[in-house]
């Protein structure tokens, strides 16, 4: 990473600084007193300024902290069998993924992540194309085209209430095909893979055969992380026994956020910021001002790096196409690493990639919600080998007595 001179950075305001943060004026200056912050007056005398990766490192400290109980807390402890993450090392079904992510297609994982024996076939539905792509949505992101393609594939679809393994592994391979297919065109499109395909729908530059490698490793990679909160969704709606479809919608549901499937836009916004301005200091600055932190870096899971991460920005840092973001990006690592301590995870790489195809807006979680949809499926196939309804927590009421009680 390239080390960079930090000082002409700009401060937040008290007002900024207080937001980030979460407490009124009074607490942030109490955090002053205790030397948790250092203020300096601003140029015009009229209030204090605060470093802005400093509130940064204090603001992650305070959330972990007061999190620690309720956030992220599992309401059950869920055996499973697919995903592991030891030591920031991430394996699927006792391979690791970064070994996938550079040999393996992105369809050949999710066979292994859906324990298949069987050829799979990934030939989209064609009246499904055709009833999707007639809608015409405007303004339609890649995520609300796949969430179109389950609903009316679900509709065309009878034998979606059979939850044995051959067949729902079966109709989701043909739905992800499809998922892919609804797309509108953006470019030239590859053949042979789906990452091929994809490309094409995404990005308006022709691929190089480094292009759809890399694309690969992306889905690879993003295929599954355990009982993430759209998993577990998908997980509950199984349990249910909805039917493959509709679970995979479940799941696609909690994807669809700001806290969840979206970080890498907000990644994507800082990086061409940063392009476009020449000032990646002044770009870190306005996303923390933002009040939504710095995108792209830390992760709750692991300590020091995130290898997702790691193994994708390697694989650009080589190729002609992603040389100039990728720069950018290590500088802006250089700032937030040497500051918070706090490491580039997927979502950064993700918005190298797209940024560095000149991908159409919200490629990014186009790209993880196809991926993630071949884990949300292996969830969903080891649910329903489970008693069903068994994902039924409690509830512990704290409201008022009722008025008889009193």
């Amino acid at each position: 990473m390239i080390n960079i001179d930090w000082i002409n950075m700009k401060r937040l305001t008290s007002s900024q600084a207080a937001a980030r943060l979460q407490v009124k004026p009074a607490t942030l200056y109490s955090y002053v007193s205790r030397g948790l912050l250092h203020s300096e007056r601003s140029e015009d005398e009229r209030g204090s300024t605060f470093d802005p990766l400093e509130v940064e490192a204090l603001a992650r400290r305070r959330r972990r902290r007061t999190d620690a109980p309720v956030s992220g807390s599992p309401l059950m402890v869920v055996d499973s069998a697919i995903t592991l993450l030891r030591d920031d090392e991430l394996y699927f079904r006792g391979v690791p993924a970064v070994e996938l992510a550079r040999r393996a297609p992105f369809e050949e994982v999710a066979g292994l992540l859906w324990e298949a024996s069987e050829w799979l076939d990934f030939t989209p539905f064609g009246k499904v194309i055709e009833t999707v792509q007639a809608l015409r949505l405007p303004d339609a992101r890649p995520i609300d085209w796949f969430q179109q393609s389950l609903l009316v594939s679900s509709i065309h679809d009878p034998v979606k209430w059979d939850p044995t393994p051959t067949t729902a592994r079966g109709m989701v391979a043909r739905a992800i095909g499809t998922m892919v297919e609804v797309l509108p065109q953006a470019g030239t499109s590859g053949s042979g893979s789906l990452a091929a395909s994809l490309w094409g729908k995404l990005s308006p530059a022709p691929p190089e055969a480094a292009d759809v490698t890399i694309l690969n490793a992306a889905l690879v990679l993003l295929a599954d992380h355990d009982l993430a909160a759209s998993t577990l969704a998908g997980r509950v709606a199984a349990s249910a026994r909805a039917h493959p479809y509709a679970a995979l919608m479940a799941a696609f549901g909690a994807f669809d956020s700001a806290l969840h499937g979206h970080a890498s836009t907000q990644a994507a916004a800082m990086l061409e910021d940063a392009l476009a301005t020449g000032n990646p200091e002044a770009a870190i600055s306005r996303a923390v001002a933002s009040g939504r932190g710095i995108p792209g870096f830390g992760h709750v899971l692991y300590a020091r790096r995130d290898p997702r991460a790691h193994v994708l920005l390697g694989l650009m840092r080589a190729q002609p196409r992603y040389r100039e973001v990728s720069r950018v990006a290590d500088r802006i690592a250089g700032v937030v690493v040497s500051r918070t301590n706090h490491m580039p995870n997927i979502d950064l790489a993700l918005a190298v990639l797209t940024t560095g195809a000149g991908m159409v807006p919200d490629a990014g979680p186009g790209i993880f919600g196809l991926a993630r949809t071949a884990g949300w499926t292996a969830h969903i196939l080891e649910e329903y080998a489970q008693p069903p309804m068994r994902m039924r927590p409690s509830g512990n009421y704290v409201g008022n007595e009722p008025a008889s009680r009193r």
